[in-house]
């Protein structure tokens, strides 16, 4: 609502100016037969051209009372250095006369937008502006993409994982949303998973979520996006992806890495422990049969192929370690 106030004030003083001082431009040109409405449609038609430039590269931005006197100030304090060139370089006073309300204008402009389309920048810049760099908290838990589809966050955040709020950028919700449209089934599958995480993220009882429309140009993909706005937000990041885990330790970021959790929860067991668990479908080996651990961790188990749909004592044989998890091979008692 600021933003689009200051385009109409913007839009009413070019095209009062352009009626005003504009005859000292096309005068000279057109004669003094044209009237002063001429002048005022000339205003008029730079501000749109203007604003239509600045809508062009225009995503939803935050914007805030104390960034809007930041751009004030700023424009103010650049016109004032602008007209003192200006007044050296012109000889014309006529000419500077007539040159200092639009370059006023328009410098102003520039810089209120600038500023305003950078507002949530500006915490990190100004620390007035937000005190993020003071909160106990630890700051908002960015989540990561592909945090989402993962069934275990509902349950981690319900049993009090973090208190403070969840952050999702609006380019990740964007990415599931053209992936629930893609031809590939898998895709599809796991678009679909994801959002029906979000929206249980949703669900009362859950940390509040929000999902943030900070501009974040140059980013070269989803990791860069989630890790650049994690800095800007002084948070951590919520993540299941082990590289992108790496890659936000080196820059220096806290992270809260759901797989190592799920591991460290694991419950605790090797060669020669004995388990009691459902055997839920055949192996791909001859004889085998397959159970799953409360912590998700596949068991194939040799000779439990005519166990299916019964709870059988197995014997662990030996672990194996993946970038999904762990396996775990077992004979039946």
């Amino acid at each position: 609502m600021l933003v689009i106030l200051v385009r109409v004030v913007f839009v009413l003083l070019a095209a009062l100016i352009g009626a005003t001082s504009g005859q000292f431009f096309y005068r000279p040109l057109f004669g003094s037969g044209l009237p002063p409405w001429y002048g005022a449609a000339m205003g008029f038609g730079i501000a749109v051209t203007l604003i239509a430039a600045e809508q062009a590269f225009r995503r939803r931005f935050s914007r805030s009372l104390v960034a809007f006197l930041l751009g004030l100030g700023g424009g103010l304090l650049l016109t004032g250095l602008l007209l003192l060139v200006l007044r050296q370089v012109l000889q014309d006073d006529d000419l500077y006369r007539n040159l200092d309300l639009p370059v006023a204008l328009i410098t102003t402009y520039l810089v209120l937008i600038t500023v305003l389309r950078g507002a949530d920048r500006l915490r990190v810049i100004v620390p007035f502006v937000e005190f993020r760099a003071e909160r106990v908290d630890g700051g908002a838990l960015i989540l990561d993409p592909q945090a989402l589809g993962d069934s275990r966050l509902p349950a981690l955040l319900r049993a009090g994982l973090s208190a403070s709020r969840l952050l999702l950028h609006r380019s990740c919700l964007e990415h599931w949303q053209r992936a629930a449209d893609a031809e590939s089934a898998v895709e599809r599958a796991r678009a679909k998973r994801a959002l029906d995480g979000l929206q249980a993220l949703r669900q009362p009882g859950m940390p509040v979520l929000d999902i943030d429309d900070t501009e974040l140009p140059h980013s070269s993909g989803l990791a860069d996006v989630v890790i650049r706005l994690t800095r800007l937000e002084n948070g951590r990041l919520l993540t299941v992806d082990r590289d992108l885990a790496r890659q936000a330790l080196a820059d220096g970021i806290q992270i809260v890495d759901l797989t190592a959790i799920s591991e460290a929860m694991a419950p605790d067991i090797g060669p020669g422990s004995t388990l009691e668990l459902l055997i839920e479908k055949p192996g791909e080996g001859k004889g085998q049969g397959v159970g799953f651990l409360e912590d998700g961790s596949m068991v194939v188990v040799n000779g439990a192929q005519e166990r299916i749909g019964q709870r059988t004592q197995v014997t662990v044989r030996r672990l194996h370690h993946t970038a999904n998890g762990r396996m775990v091979f077992a004979d039946a008692v």
